[in-house]
């Protein structure tokens, strides 16, 4: 290239931001320097232009580096910018770049800063500014910082919007009414032991969401995210990969899931993780501990002739467990959770439903949002705007949230007016008790429920309610319980229960003799207790025994108790602890009138 030519290249770049900021175009960059170069003698051999690129380094702009290439084989000597940071705004970078200018003899002219990289003095101008633009950078990335901050803190969450929360007309992010169910579904499946590919292959089988196709790496992602117990978790996905740490905010959303919930999820996260894939299903998967040790005890099937047989063994401590056995063990443990699962299916539903989305006022407003939105739609369609194919899967992804929404509305509304008394649900579920206790089908009815599951199905139900177990032998060889730690859903379910005044116990009594063990109600006053008599006095007669009373602060004697029917027809039905009124006069301690309840099936249809 001949020396006294001076032959440029025109850089000229802006971002959305700039533009928004300072109000300098492509257009306008590029007019302003051809008149520049024009006024300079210089000869034009291209333009380069990067659009809507940031200037915080020039490895990933492909006409920066484009024109450095065309520079570095001699085809231009200059190169023109509108202003120093259109180049670059950081000083590391620019020092790499005025090395290299000074390598390929090329001089760095900027029209707005009156930078000229010929002279020492113009080197030293252009590096003070890369210095000022550089702390403007940093300077505008703390405020960012600190108002995205806020912003999380208030529950407006950058990025996209995980399942089951929407952005609400404030743009905050808030539940979704509509997929909400689908998220505690998803928790609710992973805790009775399903894997993520199985339960993305149940909601790709009932088409959830449809045409959505569920990936286990979808689940995983919603089992990993702490949103769902109303944290948010920023750099969550950067950290993945550079090993970096994240910034959680507490409390920031409404929680679909409790955090126990979240926290339980995470700790069957960790069993799965040590856990063999296997050909067989075994009842009690990751539930049974080594009695010694207290490590999770190892499945392990046997082969050949006894291929039949499964097995739980502690390989430190040299223990194994037969399945058959255990199960044989825990049987009649098992048989109350399903008499207990089945009274919460049929009864106690109302009782344990979450009466906090009440307010049917949000439904109307989501469903008229979804009404409207479906408006515009068609209004786009019938003007042309849209084809037929796009308004009808829009039209039906619509119509299906506001049924969804309108079946919720109705549910709200059902368990709002429920017309029946937590006792008079307990009463319906003894009188239906009482008449298969009767008929000697009680039993028989609980092992048909047990023995329909399929392996599967046991197992799911086992881990829907035990976290782990602990199982010794006696001098027999035989099995007995010495310990067994529910799971939280179980435990928050038995305390919503307790505070309705519908929790059985167990309590050992002698009734003509013969020891029983005989439920009883705790918790419960005497307007609760007449709710329930009352019930039970439509189908049976009902008498009440007063036993004996006590006080709060009086533990009761470990002695069994003992009862004396009137006739041999008598039954009794369950024992209670009654809460005396004690309003007045006052009393320093609450007094407990202990009775039991008994029938004889006189009323009986």
């Amino acid at each position: 290239m001949n020396e006294e030519r001076k032959v440029a290249g025109i850089y000229i770049r802006v971002s959305t931001e700039d533009q928004a900021r300072e109000g300098f175009s492509l257009r306008e960059q590029k007019e302003k320097l051809l008149q520049l170069c024009k006024f300079k003698e210089y000869e034009v051999f291209k333009i380069y232009e990067d659009a809507g690129i940031s200037a915080k380094d020039i490895k990933n702009r492909p006409a920066f580096q484009e024109m450095l290439s065309d520079m570095k084989k001699g085809k231009i000597n200059y190169i023109v910018a509108y202003k120093l940071d259109r180049v670059t705004r950081s000083v590391r970078d620019l020092e790499e770049l005025i090395a290299v200018l000074e390598k390929h003899s090329i001089y760095l002219v900027c029209d707005r800063d009156d930078v000229n990289t010929s002279t020492a003095n113009g080197r030293f101008f252009v590096r003070m500014l890369t210095v000022l633009s550089q702390l403007e950078i940093e300077i505008v990335s703390e405020r960012t910082k600190f108002g995205l901050n806020g912003a999380i803190k208030s529950g407006h969450l950058p990025g996209k919007i995980p399942l089951g929360y929407k952005k609400d007309i404030n743009k905050k992010t808030v539940i979704d009414e509509t997929t909400k169910d689908i998220v505690i579904r998803i928790f609710n499946m992973y805790l009775e032991g399903k894997s993520y590919q199985q339960i993305s292959n149940i909601l790709n089988k009932e088409k959830v969401l449809y045409p959505k196709k569920w990936r286990d790496t979808t689940i995983m992602g919603m089992i990993d995210n702490r949103v769902y117990m109303g944290d948010y978790e920023q750099h969550r996905s950067i950290s993945k990969q550079t090993n970096g740490e994240t910034t959680i905010f507490m409390n920031v959303v409404k929680p679909i899931i409790t955090r126990a919930m979240w926290e339980e999820a995470q700790m069957q996260k960790e069993k799965n993780q040590r856990a063999y894939t296997r050909d067989r299903v075994y009842l009690f998967f990751q539930r049974l501990k080594c009695p010694e040790c207290s490590r999770i005890m190892k499945c392990k099937g046997s082969g050949g002739a006894k291929r039949k047989y499964m097995y739980y063994n502690c390989e430190h401590c040299k223990i194994y467990y037969r399945e058959d056995k255990v199960e044989q063990c825990l049987e009649e443990f098992i048989l109350d959770l399903v008499e207990y699962d089945m009274a919460v299916k049929e009864y106690f539903l109302p009782v344990l439903a979450d009466k906090k989305e009440t307010d049917t006022e949000k439904f109307d407003k989501e469903i008229q949002t979804l009404k409207q939105q479906k408006e515009r739609i068609k209004k786009a369609y019938l003007s042309g705007i849209v084809e037929m194919e796009d308004f009808s899967a829009d039209y039906k992804i619509i119509e299906e949230k506001i049924n969804l929404l309108e079946t919720k509305k109705y549910e709200s509304l059902n368990v709002n007016s429920f017309s029946f008394t937590p006792q008079q649900l307990m009463a319906d579920r003894d009188i239906e008790r009482e008449n298969l206790i009767r008929t000697n089908n009680l039993d028989k009815f609980l092992k048909a429920e047990w023995n329909k599951k399929s392996k599967e199905e046991k197992q799911e139900f086992i881990s829907k309610f035990i976290e782990s177990m602990t199982l010794l032998k006696d001098e027999n060889g035989d099995f007995y319980i010495d310990k067994i730690n529910f799971r939280s859903s179980y435990a928050s379910q038995i305390s919503k229960l307790f505070e309705a005044g519908i929790l059985d116990l167990y309590a050992p009594i002698a009734i003509d003799g013969k020891e029983q063990q005989i439920r009883t109600s705790v918790n419960i006053n005497q307007e609760q207790f007449d709710d329930y008599i009352n019930r039970m006095n439509k189908y049976f007669d009902i008498e009440f025994y007063e036993l004996f009373q006590i006080d709060s602060n009086e533990e009761l004697k470990h002695e069994i108790m003992k009862f004396e029917l009137n006739s041999k027809d008598e039954n009794v039905i369950r024992m209670v602890a009654l809460q005396n009124d004690n309003s007045f006069p006052i009393k320093e301690k609450d007094t407990y009138t202990i009775g039991a309840v008994t029938y004889t099936p006189a009323k009986v249809c």
